[in-house]
């Protein structure tokens, strides 16, 4: 199993609410920001639409609303949402970064390590644009490159759970099950609730042959997963 690639969502800073009808782009896009993250997606399309009928030139809530049409599975929306955000900024990386996303759920694996590219050219020391990048590069079936992305960002941060699993995940794909297991040890060491990292680990296991250590491995995903 795969985690899902990394949305970046622009947040600000918390401020006090004025009346209702009377916010600013900005308030309206922290009003989006927070309808999302409470799972809200209608409620926070009408706030960022509300942001851009004020500033039809607001980057940030054109990529933000294409983040939530991303998760309501409006692939097509969310890359015009992005190309709205780019063309207004095209130094925008978190904007680059999304739109491979929307690029990567629609299958365009080429497209979306073009875009990743973008944002990475623009900020060499984008983790999750990276971790993303190594995700199509795994799904294109380019894994000796998957495991340099992912090593990026170990690099950047090893103690991003999710790059130790994406990398171990290719390494099984090659048969590395060794070094699979090492690093799937790593994410659970990290996050020991890494449920899909215990029940890969125990794939690797087994492979090898280690019935015993993939059972308990087995377990504990499956006592994380009740």
């Amino acid at each position: 199993m795969r985690l899902k690639p990394i949305l970046t969502l622009l947040m600000l800073a918390g401020m006090a609410m004025p009346v209702y009808g009377q916010l600013t782009a900005e308030e309206w896009l922290e009003e989006g920001n927070a309808l999302y993250l409470q799972g809200d997606y209608d409620g926070a399309i009408d706030a960022f639409d509300e942001a851009l009928s004020l500033d039809p030139e607001y980057a940030y809530a054109w990529n933000n609303k294409g983040n939530v049409l991303n998760s309501l599975g409006d692939y097509d929306g969310a890359i015009d949402a992005f190309d709205e955000a780019i063309s207004l900024d095209p130094k925008y990386a978190m904007a680059w970064n999304n739109k491979g996303i929307a690029l990567y759920y629609q299958g365009n694996y080429d497209e979306a390590v073009q875009a990743y590219d973008e944002a990475l050219s623009l900020d060499p020391n984008y983790a999750d644009a990276w971790n993303n990048k190594g995700n199509a590069l795994y799904s294109l079936g380019d894994l000796d490159e998957a495991i340099e992305a992912f090593d990026e960002v170990i690099n950047l941060d090893p103690e991003i759970a999710t790059a130790w699993y994406n990398k171990g995940n290719t390494l099984c794909s090659q048969g590395n099950y060794d070094e699979a297991i090492e690093a799937y040890d790593k994410a659970v060491s990290l996050y020991p609730e890494y449920v899909y990292a215990w029940n890969n680990k125990g794939v690797a296991l087994e492979a090898l042959g280690r019935t015993s250590e993939a059972d308990d491995a087995y377990a504990r995903a499956q006592e994380l997963w009740t």
